[in-house]
């Protein structure tokens, strides 16, 4: 087997590769009316409008400056980014961004500030009943089915609480924001309702409050500017343990050694001897020292330091880690914390020591995500990641349905932190008692997926397995330690975590390079397998246990000479994208026949933007598409033609191999096949999926697929190209701003056959095409370990 010692690369996008994007035409989708079925349509949604004058008179007299806020329903067939843009034309009049927000499945928010702002509305809806029609016009009213009042969301589960989350209406205008906050805490004093910022610090318009009684709560419902009330989240551990008779050699850092450091978000890290010698002298707590039980951060931290020793296996290849403690939790048989405490503690334990980029958050709700709404916890720790440029490496969360026979519950609160690597877990071993075979799925674990079929987990590692034995639940933990340092066992998502993190933190110590957590995540997922025994269909793989689990930290940074990987770091801003012709695919994988063969891995995490106010399922507000195949020969193309802004194309003979549509069902949906547990063929679609990938064998085209884009000449290619949401589009307009956004891509392309070395030949056809590219930078101990 040839050594595996070959630093994968960086290359760079090339001026002429930078290209604009060029309009499009097209006939008007069919669901667009036109003629009279258009002006009855108007007439009706006009008779809606007519009545919230009177409304906003009557505000006006008492000084209730505060917008009326209604909602324009969406038809089925106009929920597409694409036509959003004709809709907000019709209400955003005087040059103010009216459409502010996005609810349920197809729910716009729309505010009306003043009489003026409605009559120049009514006015836009008019122009449906003139002889000629603009296309904004006929697509904007043919997309609303019908406008509607906006209700707040009421979601309160105990009819006891007397603790509740509170947001307020975010109008998108700070001046009318403030007001509202000012209107609310003064509403909420009279009604003798306690209230203080939540602590939720990307948007101030979330509250903490505390009512007396039952008659308060619906007094509170009252308040105009309300946007939702909901129970504020009580946060839990579940930690079942036993100990175990066994030993493990003690680890002690060496002198004028370097190593990683991650940042333990936990209960604490007992000082036993085992990690006292790991543990940073410096550490951080926001829990007095009465309620502080250290129990599962030891456990956690004993994952993250012996892991490997403890199993007896090489899973991670990381020879020791510093560990800076953070005791952000309490003991919960003392006391209680409820999720915006637990937000503050993480903010404020990371925004001192925001000099350490990598943190493990094995901590968690026992709620499960909404599949409409982003939760506030997981824009919490998006908020924070970005703010102090860190990586939150964040467990799944557990649920105990197979102690019923359930179906496993889908992620937890949180998990749908989309800045976050979110980890799940799979089973280590099978003993008698087990439900789950090595290697699959935990019975304990989430699933996905998350809100707007979000990929979470992204991937897993071992976290134990459990079963049920004489009406009894069985645990088959993995090792670590207890406060008392001796050996235990304990299953859980929280303890699969640590190994992900301690691999994090590995990567990152290793690469010389600047912090950059896309890197780092794209890195892990880019690495990461479904293992052999995981025999189910892709989209169960996913759904289940993400992009699988990760290799060790060498076979991550060096290649072999069959194969080579490319990253590629930039930014993509709205109006040009990434076309690069002459993408540097080995001209020597040619097979026999003359078709190219190979496997190829595609890797793209994006680090998009976000908008946690009020955007219900368009949270992410910006997307990359990726597309790399064949194409037969360049084009000049006549850029003095309408809509025609780039000078050299390709072909039509061009194809994205990454469409799953060209590949034989047949092959895919053998569960036997030898390539199973590498391929990822998902069809992402319309989706703003932040991470994508996959994994193709050219092998396994249809016959005639092979023969029309494989078929030796033929050149390469890669695209990537940038979509924006139209509510952002629009703020940035109005800010005199173009929205951009960041992404890492990596490429591995491996010669299966290993007749040819690949690694030299591609990096010859980079310097052939002047591509700029370089090795990564790694640390002299790396370089050193690597030599012996």
């Amino acid at each position: 087997m040839a050594e595996k010692n070959l630093p994968i690369k960086f290359f760079e996008k090339r001026q002429k590769d930078e290209q604009d994007t060029e309009g499009g035409g097209g006939k008007l989708p069919e669901w667009v009316l036109k003629g009279e079925a258009l002006s009855a349509k108007s007439r009706v949604l006009q008779s809606y409008l007519s009545k919230l004058s009177d409304k906003i008179k009557t505000k006006s007299a008492s000084n209730n400056f505060l917008p009326t806020v209604f909602k324009a329903r969406l038809s089925d067939d106009a929920i597409a980014k694409s036509h959003r843009g004709d809709l907000s034309k019709i209400f955003n009049v005087h040059n103010k961004l009216n459409v502010i927000g996005f609810t349920g499945e197809n729910d716009i928010l729309v505010k009306v500030d003043e009489e003026n702002d409605l009559r120049l509305i009514e006015q836009n809806f008019k122009k449906a009943e003139e002889d000629f029609q603009s296309i904004t016009i006929q697509k904007g009213i043919s997309s609303i089915s019908e406008l509607v009042d906006f209700d707040p969301i009421l979601e309160i589960v105990n009819e006891e609480e007397r603790i509740f989350k509170v947001k307020l209406i975010n109008f998108q205008n700070y001046e009318l924001d403030q007001i509202a906050r000012l209107s609310f805490e003064l509403f909420c004093n009279e009604q003798n309702i306690k209230t203080k910022p939540g602590g939720y610090s990307f948007d101030q318009n979330i509250y903490r409050v505390e009512i007396p009684s039952l008659d308060s709560l619906n007094s509170l419902k009252d308040f105009e500017g309300l946007f939702s009330v909901e129970d504020m989240p009580i946060y839990d551990l579940i930690q079942d343990e036993f100990s175990i008779e066994e030993t493990v050699d003690f680890k002690v850092p060496e002198e004028n050694k370097s190593y990683p450091l991650v940042g333990v978000l936990d209960t604490g890290i007992e000082k036993i001897p085992q990690l006292e010698p790991w543990i940073e002298s410096k550490n951080h707590t926001n829990i007095p020292s009465e309620y502080v039980h250290k129990g599962h951060g030891t456990f956690v931290s004993g994952v993250l330091i012996y892991g490997d020793e403890l199993q007896g296996e090489n899973y991670i290849g990381l020879n020791g880690c510093k560990v800076f403690e953070a005791i952000v939790f309490p003991d919960l048989d003392k006391t209680s914390i409820r999720e915006d405490e637990l937000i503050i503690n993480i903010e404020d334990a990371i925004k001192r020591n925001s000099e350490i980029k990598i943190w493990n958050l094995s901590l968690g709700s026992s709620s499960e995500a909404s599949l409409l709404e982003f939760s506030d916890f997981g824009k919490a720790l998006d908020d924070i990641q970005s703010k102090y440029n860190v990586l939150i490496i964040k467990s799944v969360g557990n649920c105990r349905n197979f102690e019923k026979r359930k179906p496993r519950g889908r992620i937890a609160r949180g998990a749908d932190s989309i800045r976050s690597l979110v980890v799940g877990s799979i089973t280590h071993e099978k003993s008698e008692n087990d439900l789950d075979a090595k290697n699959n799925p935990s019975p304990f674990t989430r699933i996905g997926p998350g809100p707007a079929y979000l990929n979470k987990p992204d991937v897993v590692h071992y976290g134990g397995n459990a079963g049920l034995h004489a009406g009894r639940t069985t645990i088959n933990g993995v090792k670590s330690f207890g406060i008392d340092g001796k050996v235990k066992k304990l299953s859980g998502t929280s303890f699969a975590t640590p190994r992900v993190t301690g691999l994090a933190a590995g990567l990152n110590h290793a690469l010389n390079e600047t912090f950059n957590s896309s890197l780092i995540k794209a890195l892990i997922i880019h690495s990461s397998k479904h293992p052999d025994e995981m025999k189910m269909e892709i989209s169960d793989k996913i759904r289940m246990t993400g992009f699988g689990k990760p290799a060790g930290i060498d076979d991550i940074l060096f290649n072999e000479p069959n194969e080579i990987t490319l990253i590629l770091q930039d930014t993509l801003e709205k109006n040009s994208y990434i076309n690069i012709l002459d993408f540097p695919y080995p001209q020597s994988m040619v097979d026999e026949e003359g078709y190219y063969y190979g496997e190829i891995t595609v890797t793209l995490v994006t680090d998009p933007i976000l908008e946690a106010k009020q955007q219900g399922l368009e949270y992410c507000q910006s997307n990359i598409d990726v597309f790399l195949g064949t194409y037969n020969e360049k084009v000049d193309r006549d850029t003095s033609k309408a809509l025609i802004k780039n000078p050299i194309g390709t072909d039509k003979g061009n194809k994205n191999l990454l469409s799953d549509a060209l590949y034989s069902k047949r092959v895919i949906n053998d569960l036997e096949n030898s390539f199973q547990k590498e391929r990822v063929l998902l069809s992402y679609g319309k989706k703003y999926q932040p991470v994508k990938k996959w994994v193709i064998n050219l092998d396994e085209l249809r016959d005639s697929n092979r023969e029309n884009f494989l078929k030796a000449p033929k050149q390469w290619y890669l695209k990537l190209n940038g979509v924006y949401r139209d509510f952002i589009e629009s703020q940035y307009e109005r800010n005199q701003q173009v929205p951009s956004q960041d992404f890492c891509l990596i490429i591995t392309i491996k010669d299966t056959k290993k007749h040819t070395d690949i690694y030299s030949e591609v990096s010859q056809l980079l310097d052939s095409y002047q591509f700029l590219h370089s090795n990564v930078r790694l640390r002299d101990s790396i370089k050193v370990n690597l030599n012996n």
